[in-house]
This record gives C-alpha cells, structure tokens and sequence, in this order.
C-alpha cells in the first residue's frame, strides 16, 4: 500500500540514490516511512552505517543523510581525511535538522568541503509513525522534564523538543499560529520555543504557511473521551477559551514573500517544490509525555467529522502503552544511574 499524509510527505522529501551513508536515527526516520526495496528502487545500491567501518569506494559518490550531532559529523569528516584516497569520491550531504555552527564550520575548514556537492538540511527529525501521527522518538523526555534529579536537563530539552516540533510544521510547509494548555510552566516554555524555532525557518524560507484556502467545518460533535479529542474538536471550530489556551502570539497573515532571507543558508538547502501543499487548513496537536492510541484514533476521527476540511495531526514524545506510561512514572523518582537502560 502506498503511504499516505506525513508518510508520504517524509518520504517524498527523501531523493537519494547511488552509496548510502546513514547513522542511527536517520536510519529510523527512512525506516519508518520507506522499505528496503523502496530504497533500493531509487538507484541505492549500498546502505552503510557511518559508525561501522567501512571499506573505501573511491570510484563512487556517496550520499549522507545523518542527524547534525558531534559523532556523526566527526566520522563524516574523517571520511575524507584519509590519503592517498578519499573513502568516497565526492559527498551529498542531506542533515535531518539545522546543522550547529560549530560544526558547520568545522566541515567548511576540513578537506570534505573540497568535495562537497550537495549540503541541505531537511529537516525531518521526526518519525511520521502513521499518516496523521507523528512521534520525537524521545521516550527520554518524560525523564528529564519531570524528574526532580534532571530539573538541569529541564531546558534542553524543552529546546531540543521545540526544534523537533519545527521541522516537523516546516516539512509540511506550515507557519501556524500556536497555543498552549495554560497551567504548567513546561507547556508556555515550549509554546515559546516552537515559536521562536519557526520565526528563524521563517527567516530562511519566506513562503513557509502561505495563507491557503480555508473552509468552515460543519458537523455533530460527539462528547466523549479522551478530553483531547473534544480539544480538537472545539479548536477547529474556534471554541477554544483563550484564557485557558493562550496563543503565544495573536494569529495574524502570513508574512510578505519579501522578507529577510537568512544570511547563512539562502536557499541552498531547500528543495520543496516537488512537495504539494494542502489546500486547507490543519490542526496540530502535540502532547507532552506521550500519546496514548485513543488519543492517535481521535485525530482521525475528528478528519473524518470534518469530512476532510480540517485534517488533525497528533504526536508526542513516543507513543505510550499502559505499560510503558506506568514505566515512565516509575522512573520519576529515581536517578538516572538506577534505571536500567532500553
């Protein structure tokens, strides 16, 4: 069966082919939307994990896809430090998330740069798990939020989940305006921080949320549980308190396709024109701890109540399971060296 929604939109932002070079976790956003014989039918012929040794293929160009950490860019400049050959011939470089300064730098004065043909981040650190669920593969997180023993981890992660959430409105080409649950200091840090993530995306691709055509949802809403579906409900016809749901910045039209362009990337690394935007307006729900399977059911249900004038996507963290949520409560008591790794 063909993908479809976030599936379909990761895997169309994925054009590779010839030798590919992946790490871990670029390795589990391609295998959540793609199979081998899918790769293998867009012209890969090898698949290789830049952590492993590799035997050198200097008659061949390779393609990285890799997460911008310190450890992958490290063994990708070390690819091409050896002499009297290069692993590879030449480098088209793909990272999964805006790529550090340090390190960019850092590839700009190593000898890869003499080899580079393609760097582009596409922002895609997230797993589309189906077509309108969406998980940050960081069961982690709970631990570090709501831990007193990691309350020093508290903002970095807020940060690194904020970073997330931004790639993910980015692939789908959408600027929304954002609101959060008011109560909890964690929701309106990370409301903040997807704002802020989205405004430097914004900077980079001006088009990014162009007002597209909208359409009011006409339809019985039914009462029921989970509280997030009648969430979803209310937000898409407007009913939201805003006391108790503030935006964190008023909705307003898209900025002018004349504003500033980043001085660092330009457009370089943006390659979207293959990637159909939809034609109405989306709800985007993310919740904090996890997602439980009713919850995932509720965005398509309340798609369906609109009769496709609204689609709802939703995500999290991971996806939870009543075992795995008693496990993460377990853990909030305990220091990190007292549980046992996965």
């Amino acid at each position: 069966m063909a993908p479809s929604g976030l599936k379909a939109v990761v895997g169309e932002s994925e054009c590779l082919s010839g030798v590919l070079i992946m790490d871990h976790p670029s390795m589990r956003i391609l295998s959540s939307c793609c199979k081998m014989s899918d790769i293998l039918a867009e012209g890969i012929t090898i698949v290789e994990d830049i952590n492993k040794r590799r035997e050198p293929i200097p008659s061949l160009e390779a393609i990285y896809l890799l997460s911008p950490t310190e450890k992958s860019v490290q063994a990708l400049i070390a690819d091409f430090r050896g002499t009297p050959t290069f692993t590879y011939k030449a480098a088209h470089i793909f990272f999964t998330d805006t790529c550090p300064e340090p390190l960019f730098s850092e590839l700009g004065r190593s000898r890869l740069a003499k080899v580079v043909k393609t760097l582009k981040e596409i922002h895609l650190a997230f797993l589309p798990y189906e077509s309108q669920v969406f998980s940050l593969d960081a069961p982690h997180s709970t631990y570090n939020l709501y831990c007193p023993f990691r309350a020093g981890e508290r903002t970095r992660q807020l940060e690194a989940l904020a970073q997330q959430i931004a790639t993910l409105c980015a692939t789908l080409q959408e600027y929304p305006a954002i609101r959060y649950r008011k109560g909890p200091e964690d929701t309106a840090q990370l409301a903040h921080a997807v704002l802020a993530k989205l405004n430097a995306f914004k900077a980079d691709t001006p088009s990014l949320g162009e007002p597209r055509e909208r359409m009011e949802p006409t339809y019985q809403l039914s009462r029921w549980t989970p509280v997030i579906k009648d969430v979803m409900e209310d937000a898409v016809d407007d009913r939201l308190d805003r006391k108790l749901w503030p935006f964190v910045s008023d909705p307003t039209p898209a900025a002018s396709s004349q504003a500033a362009v980043s001085a660092r990337f330009g457009h370089w690394h943006k390659n979207k024109a293959g990637i159909e935007a939809r034609a109405g307006p989306r709800l985007i729900v993310y919740i904090m701890g996890g997602v439980a399977m009713s919850e995932m059911r509720a965005a398509y249900e309340v798609t369906r109540a609109t009769e496709g004038k609204w689609e709802v996507l939703i995500g999290s963290s991971h996806i939870l399971t009543p075992t795995r949520f008693l496990d993460d409560l377990k853990t909030l008591d305990q220091k990190l060296e007292n549980i046992p790794l996965p």
